[in-house]
């Protein structure tokens, strides 16, 4: 299984962002994602969007603290019209939360946004893709391939048995990473989480009927919550990476 995160000269299409060197040490290395893997398998949903979505944390404490005045950074912001509302939000929460981050960073970049837009109001260029969401298919791409091979090793298997396990989204691309092996075992796990997961809708369903007398268990009160970040991935709507 090639390694397409391999380290040495960044690629054109990696560009500006793998010069946003953040302090999320789980990316570093496969023996340091571990390290961070086992944390995120003893709490709630999908071991992956935790990692993902800190490492984005991560990505706009250093830019907003770091980069504001890199040329580059501005024009790629520029070029996509700012970032998309999901992490404009991130930005905010970012801004209003963590220490040594000011609003003027923010306003810095966005400056360079309105007046780049102002100049071609008349006829707007198609904008890029959000730079924060292009980050964070860069960590999706490189966690899912670090699982594949961290779960070669049985104890990860049966640390993956006992946690959650993972959305669909993360689980798709992780199976598409992982030996032969590896992917037995990721289907097995998935289909064992659906499962579960089936029986409690149904019975969510069937005791919330009017003549059904038996209560419904938390787990079964939970499927529905469960079902969406399934499917779907986690959101979240607060930081995860403290100072």
């Amino acid at each position: 299984m090639k390694n397409p995160f391999r380290r040495g000269k960044p690629t054109k299409q990696q560009g500006w962002l793998s010069r946003l060197i953040h302090p999320d040490a789980a990316s570093s290395s496969p023996a340091l994602f571990t390290y961070h893997l086992r944390e995120k398998l003893e709490q709630e949903g999908c071991p992956l969007c935790r990692l993902v979505r800190e490492s984005e944390e991560h990505w706009v404490w250093t830019l907003l603290y770091e980069f504001t005045g890199d040329p580059e950074i501005h024009a790629k912001f520029a070029a996509a019209g700012g970032v998309c509302s999901e992490h404009a939000t991130l930005i905010q929460q970012v801004t209003e939360s963590r220490q040594l981050v000011t609003p003027s960073g923010v306003a810095r970049l966005y400056e360079t946004v309105t007046r780049e837009f102002l100049g071609e109001i008349a006829h707007p260029r198609p904008e890029q893709d959000c730079p924060l969401c292009r980050y964070r298919h860069q960590a999706e791409e490189r966690y899912a391939y670090f699982l594949a091979t961290t779960l070669a090793d049985p104890k990860w298997h049966e640390a993956l048995s006992h946690s959650d396990g993972l959305c669909i989204p993360h689980f798709k691309l992780t199976l598409a990473k992982a030996n032969r092996e590896v992917r037995d075992h990721l289907i097995e796990e998935q289909a064992r989480c659906l499962k579960d997961l089936l029986h409690r809708l149904q019975e969510l369903q069937r005791k919330q009927r009017y003549d059904v007398p038996e209560p419904v268990t938390p787990a079964e009160s939970a499927a529905w919550r469960e079902a969406l970040w399934r499917f779907g991935g986690m959101r979240f709507d607060r930081l995860l990476v403290r100072d």
